[in-house]
């Protein structure tokens, strides 16, 4: 079974991002960008809030590497946030208004099938 970490310090997020992935079935947590590290196993993909800043999502996507798919959120108006997302080639890049809409479908199209 897929497990989701939510790499956030927003409490708020992490919940509803949590109540988006459940009704896709997926099983979640949050994760603060520091407890990485100390996850096993690894998760089956990375939800990266953006909001973070720069040090820490830079820390996140590394740790990830090409072997965890990473969904990445920010705020539309934060276009460096999202511009970086696009261009480390992250599997999907959405905006907080498109949570609701998009993510689910999102980190599924992420996983490897065998995990769904």
């Amino acid at each position: 079974m897929a497990f989701i970490a939510i790499v956030t310090s927003d409490l708020f997020l992490a919940a509803k991002v949590q109540t988006l992935l459940g009704h896709e079935g997926l099983a979640s947590s949050r994760v603060g960008p520091d407890a990485l590290v100390a996850i096993e196993p690894p998760p089956s993909a990375l939800v990266l809030d953006l909001g973070l800043g720069a040090e820490a999502r830079s820390r996140a996507v590394a740790w990830a590497g090409s072997s965890v798919p990473v969904v990445a959120f920010g705020a539309h108006v934060d276009r460096d946030a999202l511009a970086w997302a696009r261009s480390a080639g992250l599997h999907a890049v959405l905006t907080k208004g498109q949570l609701e809409t998009r993510l689910g479908k999102a980190v599924l199209a992420a996983l490897d099938p065998g995990t769904r």
